[in-house]
Order: C-alpha cells, then structure tokens, then sequence
C-alpha cells in the first residue's frame, strides 16, 4: 500500500480538543493522502452512483465512479441493476467509454473481449490459445459487492463488511425523506448534468456545500443585486441551521425566502399541492431549504443533486443535475427549473451557468493555491464547536453559520483513514 508519514501520522491531520478542530493542509495537497483516501473513503462507504430514472429499461446503463473507480450501472435484461467496475479483466482497458446508452454487451476495444451487461463474460476470441480453465478462473467485470436504492438513488460499496444503507444513513433520513416529499409521490426524474472543472480538492466543495457562513462575503457582488432587484434584504439576517450526523453526513438549511418574484406563483402552487397531500404541518417541515450532505461526496440541493467527483488530488469535477418533480404540474417544475439554474438567489446557478456558484470555484483555486504554497497551514473549522447541542435523535445541531457539518465529515473521514473513534484499524 502506498504510504507517506502523512498518511501514518493519524493523530495530527486531523485534530479535535474541547475548544479546537483544524485539519492539516496535506489533506488537500498530499497526492499519497489523496490516492490512500480512494480506497480507504470511498470503498468502504455508500456512494452514490447513478439514478434509476436514468436507466429505465433493460439494456439500459450509465458510467460513473466510485471514487476514481470507473463503473458501468447497467440494468440488465431481467431488469436487476449492477454496478460493474470499467475495467475489461485482460489487460486492463475500459470496456465502455460513454456516458449513457442501451447495450446487451460490452466489447473491449483492446483485444474483443465481451461481457454482458450484467457482467458476465461472454467472449474471449482464440479462447484456445490461453491455459485451460483460465479464462474460466478469470470470470467477468468486478462487480460492486453490495447495491442498494433509496428513492430511486443507486448506491454501491464495495466493502462486504459495514452497515446497510438504512442504517449508513441513521438520522439523516429522516432529512432525506423530508427532501424527496416536495414531490407528492417521492419521486423524481433526473435530467442531464452540468458539469465545472476545478483545480482544487474534491473536499473543498464537499465542505462549501453546507458552509452557511461563507455568502455574504463569496458572494458579496450577488447579494447587492439581489438587494438591487428587491429579492433579498441585508437586513433580514441568516435565519436556519446546521445539523451533523454519525458517518459524516450533514446540513445547511435555510427558510426558502429567496424566491425570484417571476416564479414565485409556482412555488406557492407546489406549497398549496404538498399541503393538500401532506397536511399543513407536514408541509411546514417539508418546505426548508435543505442542502444535505451524503458522505462521502454527494448532495441534495435546492431541485437539484451535485456530485463532487475526484479527479487528482488538486483537480475536481462538479455535476449538478437538475431533477424534475413527478406528480406536479409542467410549469412548476419550469419553475423550479428556472429558480435553480437562471434566477437570481442565494441558491441559484450551476457552477457553470450561474449568477452564484462560480464566485465558489474561483475560491476553491485560491484555497488550493494557499495551501499548496504554505504547506504547514492547518484549516480551521472551530465555529461553534462549544455550542453543539446533541438531539434525541442522536443528531448535532448548530447555528446556521456553524461548521459542525465540516466536522461531521472529518470525524469519519478521520475514522476511515486511521480506525480513529470506533476503535478498528486502518482500512485497506
């Protein structure tokens, strides 16, 4: 296994007293670090992988990563759904270099091996020129060992040990049912992403997800148009909250204040359809704007999913899809289409399109810069730290500038790379 004494030095990267919580710079900047918490984070966690929306009907598949683990989700012709590591088992290729489509089989450019789209192996050409019972031992695609979906969500690990998603997701999901209730049936269609490249670490926009306390500084210039075009008032404070949970999920959420006018009576419409379905208590609770976290890199947002995908240890993508409500009128979900991606809020904008989010990348350049060049920096993520309050439902709960989300995730993130907190060794 590839180590550095970064990697080892399991008491310092991450460091947490009564009134400190900081996190070492080479978490962002140290490539040994970085290709140790593939493994150690993303294969011995629930990660999000693909929707079923996505993949209707038999033949049906979209690549995607575990980590930088590329995989194939595939509904096969029984109608199962498989998560298949894109790695032909000769010499190593990718069996499949687009993004969605429909195939029985995937044939490896290299040297034609063929595997159906459950994984199986189906063809190896001259078959009578390697050992005998070879070819047999090698077997198909790696698939991912465990597979599971929550509202149509497609999650893989490939660790056989741990919890089931249910319990991986504890608290949370509560949060999570909650979110998906803005649609009347839980259900949703996702649409094609938006996708940002950004030379910073996969974490740095993990973390700017649910930091409720960087607007009013990052996106200074929107706030004054916003104040301009009378959608938001200085003066109206940064109401809502932070939550933290077991296994490093979190949240930000705000009241949904924010509307842009011109879509304003569609939001009123879905309020008036939810309660009509729900009850009005229940729609009161429904009807939050929650950014949530997944551990390890995946969120619910405001009619939206973001993915945060690792490419080196300073190069990052971000893809945002927007989801469309089944169970609601066309225009609401234009509506909503619209507030997300075009208008002017707090939580608009994609990372490439938007009024918003791209003031987000150009800090994230800078954080990666910064530390980079000052290699002995700690990141602090103190805020709040003596005011947590712990819930009867076993969650952390904090002001809505807090960092207990950071925290959250750097507990597990901590306690994956090193055993740190539930008493196991380092994984591997």
């Amino acid at each position: 296994m590839l180590e550095t004494t970064h990697v080892v030095d399991s008491g310092g990267l991450v460091k947490e007293t009564a009134t400190e919580f900081s996190v070492d710079a080479h978490v962002y900047t140290d490539a040994a670090t970085f290709d140790v918490e593939m493994r150690r984070v993303f294969h011995h966690s629930w990660v999000y992988v693909a929707h079923e929306s996505e993949i209707p009907n038999p033949g049906d598949y979209r690549t995607s990563a575990v980590g930088r683990t590329p995989v194939i989700v595939t509904r096969a012709q029984d109608g199962d759904i498989h998560v298949l590591v894109n790695t032909c088992r000769h010499r190593g290729a990718m069996v499949c270099r687009e993004e969605r489509g429909n195939a029985q089989f995937f044939r490896c450019p290299y040297h034609g091996w063929t595997y159906r789209n459950d994984g199986r192996l189906a063809l190896v050409p001259d078959v009578a020129r390697y050992p005998a019972d070879w070819v047999e031992q090698i077997g198909g695609l790696i698939a991912a060992p465990r597979v599971s979906s929550l509202y149509g969500m497609i999650f893989a690990r490939f660790s056989d040990d741990g919890e089931d998603l249910e319990s991986y997701l504890g608290a949370m999901k509560q949060y999570v049912d909650l979110w998906f209730s803005h649609s009347p049936s839980r259900s949703l269609r996702v649409l094609p992403p938006y996708r940002a490249l950004y030379p910073g670490n996969w974490k740095l926009q993990v973390e700017n997800s649910t930091d409720g306390h960087h607007a009013r500084f990052v996106h200074e210039s929107a706030i004054r148009t916003m104040e301009h075009f009378g959608t938001r008032n200085r003066q109206a404070g940064w109401a809502g909250g932070t939550h933290g949970f077991d296994y490093g999920h979190g949240i930000l959420e705000r009241p949904r204040d924010d509307i842009p006018p011109e879509v304003q009576p569609q939001f009123d419409e879905l309020r008036a359809l939810l309660t009509e379905t729900y009850g009005q208590e229940e729609t009161d609770r429904i009807f939050v704007r929650r950014q949530i976290t997944l551990f390890p890199n995946f969120h619910l947002m405001e009619f939206k999913f973001r993915l945060v995908q690792p490419i080196t240890v300073d190069q990052s993508i971000i893809y945002e899809f927007p989801v469309q409500l089944d169970g609601v009128p066309d225009h609401v979900n234009e509506g909503a289409l619209r507030r997300v991606m075009k208008e002017i809020s707090i939580s608009s904008g994609s990372a490439v399109s938007g009024f918003v989010n791209a003031d987000d990348l150009e800090v994230f350049a800078r954080v990666q810069t910064g530390l980079t060049g000052w290699p002995d920096q700690r990141v602090q993520f103190a805020r709040g730290l003596e005011h947590e309050q712990e819930a009867p439902s076993g969650e952390w709960i904090g002001e809505g500038t807090d960092e207990l989300p950071q925290r959250s995730f750097y507990r597990e993130w901590r306690r994956l790379m090193y055993g740190q907190g539930h008493g196991q060794g380092p994984l591997l």
